[in-house]
């Protein structure tokens, strides 16, 4: 494990809820089990506890519920889109229409995805000359649209133009112009001619250079061509009372009039016609892509002339719009994907966990409730004894830091258990832990001080001006031979309260080698082989939590959810597991 010794882990037992019902269901059957089950300690080696351990930063708080919530325990809504180029906020209804992709001049290398400008070609150096004609270059690799073609007339509207060229500087056909095609193809249709000299195309179309060179449509022109196929088809099976009120399938009010279709109250009953099934696409102008083996073996052929330093690396072809493409220099510019402020709310009780700012260039939040705001922190150290601080000789020399990739098994060592509240309210705190660590390396474990008080978070001058009339000597909690007395605190301050705990660390087994016995020497020798990270020594503490706080309307029910009853409080209980990494024991 790479994170470094102490360290603190918080369960969110959003994991385990399945187990949870099944317990509660079996508590009417066996009753002792269900207990059992409920009572069973926190084992941090568990494969399930890898998805419930988090750091507190990491950890959020709903205030309703009075639970930890993970991001597993959340839900996400999308506010607002926008471009991380330009800082442009897209509405949503533009997001259905064009994709998550920046319309303006927001642009990615497909080489090294960096930012392009626009620069002219007449003046190059500046991005604004007046002269054209305009393309698009990459600042780092200088890579730019010149090397495919393709250049533009004006430095404003790229998405536009850019949609309009091919690589090469081969105009595309537009919508208005497919459309006029397939209606041109439709009269042939009806003419009785065959398949190829409907696909041919007469001499004035615009389709008719991509027909006659057997060049495979693009992606954009084969979806364009198969959703205006659909459509018409979906045009031809809706009845009259579709059309009259201009309304498709899709719309929510189409449900009503296809049950009206159906019903069988109305007093005449009118001969309706079996409708016809649709028919599937059959040309190129409808949406079909027909395989031509000669396009592959083309592409092969090109591979052994040209090399393959040519062809596109996988992370290129993924970035790329079409997924077909496979030489450099069918290579073309990037459209920005778009960014989202997204809010947070509890999966349970639908409260609002998280809401950033609605301005896109704040990064602040408008509402953030974090589980460090609401949970206490704990904190581990290794705590130097008053033998080693009196052998040091002199005030200037000071102990031998404490190794914690190091720690002697069957020796007992003092670790300082530190909690800091950031309650307003003090907090009454009690500990509870198995007296042996899970796994196969058992450590003891003992908290010399299992319940405490901890102070409210009060402001730091109260507690000066306080400390300041009546000066408190804090002595730690020793007997009179020196020895860490059980049952009371080591130190406290403000908000915040120590408490010592005894750790002894198991002893590392050690690991078999060579051959496998049979039996059950094979078992138990397989049972004493060591996994990994069983060196690690971990202590998973449950904390419970009473304190008193003011009561809300929203919990009686009345009033505003969020304004406090004047002179009413009530006592709350929290509890949660955490996880302490003291650190890996030292092989004997």
């Amino acid at each position: 494990m790479a994170q470094a010794f102490p360290y603190t882990y918080y369960s969110c037992d959003c994991y385990d809820s399945n187990t949870n019902i099944t317990s509660a269901k079996r508590a009417s059957q066996q009753a002792p089990i269900a207990d059992d089950e409920d009572e069973r300690t926190f084992d941090p080696r568990s494969p399930r506890s890898n998805y419930s351990l988090y750091p507190l930063e990491h950890l959020l708080y709903c205030e309703d519920c009075q639970q930890i919530r993970c991001h597993r325990c959340v839900i996400e809504e999308t506010l607002a889109w926008f471009c991380p180029a330009c800082l442009f906020e897209v509405p949503s209804s533009l997001i259905k229409a064009d994709g998550n992709r920046c319309i303006r001049n927001c642009f990615n290398c497909p080489v090294c995805m960096s930012t392009m400008m626009v620069n002219s070609l007449d003046d190059p150096t500046n991005p604004s000359s007046s002269g054209g004609p305009y393309i698009l270059s990459c600042p780092y690799c200088h890579w730019s649209t010149h090397e495919i073609g393709i250049e533009f007339e004006k430095h404003t509207g790229i998405s536009q133009q850019l949609s309009r060229v091919a690589n090469g500087g081969r105009q595309i056909p537009t919508q208005k112009e497919r459309d006029k095609e397939r209606e041109r193809l439709k009269d042939a249709e009806g003419r009785k001619k065959d398949d190829r000299d409907i696909l041919s195309g007469s001499d004035d179309s615009p389709t008719r250079d991509r027909v006659r060179e057997d060049i495979p449509p693009s992606q954009e022109d084969s979806f364009s061509n198969l959703s205006a196929f659909y459509k018409t088809q979906i045009n031809a099976q809706s009845p009259a009372s579709f059309s009259s009120h201009d309304v498709s399938f899709s719309s929510p009010a189409s449900y009503a009039r296809i049950m009206n279709l159906y019903s069988t109250s109305s007093t005449k009953k009118q001969k309706r016609e079996k409708p016809v099934p649709m028919r599937e696409a059959s040309g190129v102008f409808e949406g079909l892509t027909i395989f031509d083996p000669a396009t592959d073996a083309a592409t092969i052929e090109r591979i052994k002339k040209e090399g393959w330093s040519t062809t596109l690396a996988p992370a290129q072809k993924l970035a790329q719009i079409n997924p077909n493409i496979r030489f450099e220099s069918e290579l073309r510019p990037i459209p920005s994907i778009l960014c989202t402020k997204r809010g947070k709310r509890c999966r349970s009780c639908r409260h609002i966990l998280a809401k950033p700012e609605a301005k896109i260039t704040s990064t602040r939040y408008k509402i953030k409730l974090l589980a460090l705001n609401h949970i206490p922190r704990l904190s581990l150290r290794a705590l130097s004894t008053p033998t080693s601080q009196i052998s040091a000789s002199g005030p200037s020399a000071s102990a031998p830091a404490f190794d914690y990739n190091a720690l002697r098994p069957g020796i007992p060592t003092h670790f300082l258990l530190h909690l800091s509240n950031p309650l307003f309210d003090p907090v009454r705190v009690t500990l509870a832990t198995s007296s042996t660590t899970p796994g196969k390396v058992q450590s003891r474990v003992t908290i010399l001080c299992p319940q405490f008080e901890v102070g409210a978070n009060t402001d730091v001058w109260d507690d000066a001006l306080q400390s300041s009339l009546s000066p408190v000597k804090r002595t730690p909690a020793l007997n009179a031979d020196g020895q860490i007395e059980a049952g009371k605190i080591w130190d406290r301050g403000r908000n915040w309260t120590s408490v010592v705990i005894e750790v002894v660390p198991g002893f590392l087994k050690p690991v078999t080698t060579g051959f496998s016995l049979g039996g059950d020497d094979g078992k138990k020798k397989e049972d004493e082989e060591l996994d990994e990270d069983e060196d690690l020594l971990e202590i998973p503490i449950f904390v419970r939590l009473e304190f008193e706080a003011d009561m809300v309307e929203q919990e009686r029910g009345i009033g505003d959810p969020k304004r406090s009853v004047e002179g009413q409080r009530e006592k709350r209980e929290e509890a949660f597991w955490a996880v302490v990494g003291v650190g890996r024991v030292a092989p004997t």
